[in-house]
């Protein structure tokens, strides 16, 4: 369940938007806010068997009724009542076993009284009959005056915990249960449901037909799905297994284009996991307004159509990896599911490796390790600046609190360095014992620790110790030397995270040497803060690694030499190596730095060693890597060309560039992106014309999910130009494309820091988008009013957080509350630190006066105007160094 659109534009704007902050720097905040409460699994009283659901669903009247019958049978004996988790329903009817019961509905809870307990083991039924007009869990899109092109649909959204709002269930994971739903829709509607399709019977009377959904395989509650509405419809076959497809009719062509490497996924899956996909068939529909970038839902993932991709974004982009995702869950997160949230990276994590691996089997290793290094520094990015925790963490105060960068990407590096050490055969023999042994179950990390312990014979204990249960990771600093006489290299390895927060790792990490073109290779056995590694060589070696591949997470801190990075960026045969090389280049800053950074945007042979040297070529903000970036515009892959376009947003009020930025932003590029990029770059170079260039060509173009004017929008945002203010008003409102709203809102965070006048215009705005229906909005307002920091915002976000039905909403208005009055609290100590040294100032004048005085006097009072000039400038020196120290906080 990714919360965002595009895995792939997500990560590389992430991933050069904010510097990876090292383990040894402090993170910011801590994970846990106030309120929040330590969560476990609750007890189970009966044992679900089996769910029916019989219900209509009204897409324009937002409606759903019917009844939920459960059969089900007591753990224990003695059960006398059941409860059921129903939120905002009206329930008119319960039975048990075909017969009336009494139950009270105490909304979100609904509790069954039995005319006689239960016996353990006996089954029986509960068949509930209620209505709802959901404002979670179930959702409907339809068209208005606003969005008149806007389908009319419904579609459900269960996980976390909102399946209650569309059925009454017992909504948690720790447990699973086979499902059938009967569903009734307007007539030129479809129903996607999960499982095997039995049959759909036409009501040409009432208008209506009814779909009738089996689900064979048992399944957690959050997974049972429903989308109803008209779409188009494209059906293959993979062996045996029926593969839809469904989406906005009259796309039928981006549709194929899309998704048409789902059977290769599904191949890949069933053969590295040992089980063939294990569902009745599998069906992926893009809808309108989803919340999410994708959820599997099982045997039926819904998508957000802005997934999908029209021809000209397909040149330079896919949706491989939100495909792949979803897909893996269907193994890891529906096949297996978590036990309770706080072992949510079992559903998570796995599918962001598995993504991942798809990546590797379709691409190579180097599209592998650059997406493994990518995640990595989102990963990073949150630790350091945001927040850091354990992955597995029952603290919370709605579980989706916890669907963050530790549980995907973080949780994808700890499946990536468990591979590392076990080696590929026994990696795949633990993966497939893990699936077999606990497939149709709930699970969590103990059961994968045990799992590779009994297929492999290996404990690898300390590894989840050190990176699941605790959280960071280790910072290292390297030092090499040669030593000439004795042909002995001489590598230091140290550790410099805060231990109050990491403990010393123990890591199993290769180091290699490359002597004449040779390589030498090293295990180092990783145990202690220091150690000084010696090694045997025939000569001076011209490239040193420190675990070639970056298998683990860690930073590394490694100066090398001119030579060493100059080899290493044009022979090093692992590509992130080779991005490293680059980035340590920038920093020398040297001529021939340059000619390598260049050669290497020009003729390396993987596109995201390109970009990166690019970027680091744009670090350097020298006129001749300006001109070296200049001469790199028309490379081929317009991945690369990305790279170097956004590069040249570094040189600021630079004619030169701003005019190569122009003429890409008017003619256009075979690519939206690289156009896109090229309009942010633009506005970063802050020229007279880019205002113009911005609000008047780029802001008028159409493109893939509108990526073209948000991009502008941050260009206009960069200009710190309080005229572009109202045109990001303007592209707030409701009726410009959701995409371009919410860049819209974010850019209002920055150009209402402009001045006062503007400040007041954007916050207003803002405080309106508090409200509004699209959530990336909400979000996105949550944002711009933190980056506001204005006291009075406080009360609003307060109002949002009580109000709103999506946790994720709920978690930001708290951040941004505790980051505002945060920055108060400083506000105030700086303001008391001020007035504390105006009055030492103050005294120091009386001092003054006192010692003018006495020097006045004369002969004996000399002695002691020296002794209060002492004092006084004693004083002096003993107070500013209190208010420095806590202005360097």
């Amino acid at each position: 369940m990714p919360d965002f659109t595009d895995l792939e534009h997500e990560r590389e704007m992430l991933a050069h938007a904010t510097c990876a902050r090292g383990g040894g720097l402090a993170y910011a905040r801590p994970f846990a806010l106030t309120g929040d409460a330590t969560h476990y699994a609750p007890d189970l009283t009966v044992e679900v068997r089996h769910i029916k659901l019989t219900i209509r669903i009204d897409p324009k009247a937002k409606s759903i009724a019917g009844t939920a019958t459960h059969y089900l049978s007591a753990i224990n004996a003695g059960v006398r009542h059941i409860k059921f988790d129903a939120a905002e329903m009206t329930i008119s009817k319960v039975t048990v076993g075909g017969k009336p019961a009494k139950f009270d509905y105490s909304d979100p809870v609904l509790r069954v009284d039995l005319a006689r307990a239960l016996k353990a083991g006996v089954e029986t039924d509960v068949a509930i009959t209620y209505a709802a007009h959901p404002r979670r869990g179930l959702y409907f899109v339809a068209p208005d005056k606003t969005s008149p092109k806007k389908p009319l649909q419904a579609w459900t959204q269960g996980q976390d915990e909102d399946s209650r709002h569309w059925y009454p269930c017992i909504d948690f994971p720790n447990h699973q249960q086979t499902s059938e739903v009967i569903v009734t829709v307007p007539a030129k509607m479809i129903s996607i449901g999960n499982g095997q399709l039995k049959s759909v019977r036409e009501n040409a009377r009432n208008g209506t037909r009814t779909f009738h959904w089996y689900q064979a395989t048992p399944h957690v509650t959050y997974l049972l799905s429903q989308i109803v509405g008209e779409f188009a419809e494209i059906e293959h076959t993979w062996q045996g297994v029926p593969v839809q497809y469904y989406g906005p009719k009259g796309r039928t062509a981006d549709l194929q284009r899309t998704l048409d490497r789902t059977p290769k996924m599904l191949a890949f899956f069933s053969d590295v996991t040992g089980v063939k996909y294990p569902y009745a068939r599998y069906a992926q529909s893009f809808v309108a307004d989803f919340i999410f970038g994708g959820m599997e839902n099982v045997s039926a993932t819904t998508l957000t159509d802005t997934s999908l991709l029209d021809a000209r974004a397909s040149l330079d982009s896919d949706a491989d990896g939100l495909l792949a995702h979803e897909l893996a869950h269907q193994w890891f997160g529906d096949l297996l599911t978590c036990r309770d949230w706080s072992h949510g990276w079992l559903n998570e994590g796995f599918a962001t490796y598995f993504e991942a691996l798809f990546t590797e089997h379709n691409k190579g290793i180097d599209e592998l390790r650059y997406e493994l290094y990518q995640n990595a520094q989102l990963y990073m990015s949150e630790d350091g600046g945001r927040y850091r925790r354990a992955i597995v963490s029952n603290v919370y105060h709605e579980p989706i609190d916890l669907f963050d960068r530790h549980l995907y990407e973080k949780g994808s590096l700890v499946l990536h360095m468990i591979r590392s050490v076990l080696g590929d055969d026994l990696w795949w023999k633990a993966i497939r014992y893990y699936v077999d042994k606990h497939r149709s179950t709930n699970v969590t990390t103990p059961d994968l620790q045990r799992a590779i312990e009994i297929a492999t014979g290996r404990n690898i204990d300390w590894l989840f110790d050190q990176y699941v249960f605790r959280g960071g990771h280790p910072a290292f600093k390297l030092a090499f030397e040669w030593d000439e006489d004795a042909k002995r290299a001489k590598l230091s390895v140290t550790q410099t995270q805060d231990e109050k927060d990491s403990s010393v790792f123990r890591l199993p990490v290769d180091v290699d040497f490359t002597v004449d073109g040779k390589l030498h290779a090293f295990k180092a056995q990783i145990s202690e803060k220091a150690h000084n590694f010696s090694y045997a060589l025939p000569g001076k070696p011209q490239m040193v690694r420190f675990d070639p591949g970056h298998n683990f997470l860690k930073t590394v801190d490694f100066k090398r030499g001119k030579d060493q990075l100059l080899y290493q960026l044009k022979n090093d045969d692992d590509a992130v190596g080779r991005i490293d090389a680059a980035k340590e280049l920038a920093k020398l800053a040297t001529p021939e730095a340059v000619a390598a950074l260049k050669d290497a945007v020009l003729h390396d042979k993987f596109w995201a060693v390109q970009f990166e040297a690019a970027r680091a070529l744009g670090v350097m903000r020298s006129e001749i890597a300006r001109d070296a970036l200049l001469a790199c515009t028309q490379v081929r892959h317009p991945k690369a060309r990305r790279g170097v376009i956004g590069a040249l947003g570094q040189f600021r009020e630079d004619t030169a560039v701003a005019a190569a930025l122009e003429s890409i932003v008017r003619k256009g590029d075979a690519s939206y992106y690289v156009e896109a990029v090229a309009a942010q770059a633009l506005g970063q170079t802050r020229t007279p014309k880019a205002f113009d260039v911005l609000s008047k060509v780029a802001m008028a173009k159409e493109s893939q999910n509108d990526v073209i004017r948000a991009q502008a929008l941050a260009g206009l945002t960069e200009l710190k130009d309080e005229r572009a203010l109202p045109i990001a008003i303007e592209w707030t409102k409701i009726g410009k494309s959701n995409p371009v709203r919410g860049a819209a809102t974010l850019a209002l965070g920055k150009l209402g820091q402009i001045n006062d006048a503007a400040k007041d215009k954007a916050y207003d705005r803002l405080v309106v988008l508090l409200s509004d229906d699209w959530l990336r909005v909400r979000l996105n307002a949550i944002a711009a009013l933190a980056e506001l920091k204005l006291p009075k915002s406080i009360a609003e976000l307060e109002r949002t957080r009580s109000r709103d039905l999506d946790g994720r909403v709920i978690r930001a208005a708290r951040e941004a509350i505790a980051r505002i009055r945060e920055g108060a609290d400083k506000g105030d100590e700086v303001k008391k630190l001020r007035e504390d040294l105006e009055k030492l100032q103050e005294d120091n004048r009386g001092l003054k006066d006192r010692l003018d005085k006495l020097e006045s006097r004369g002969g004996a009072a000399k002695a002691g105007a020296k002794k209060v000039a002492a004092k006084a400038k004693a004083a002096a020196k003993r107070r500013p160094v209190r208010v420095a120290a806590a202005r360097s906080r």
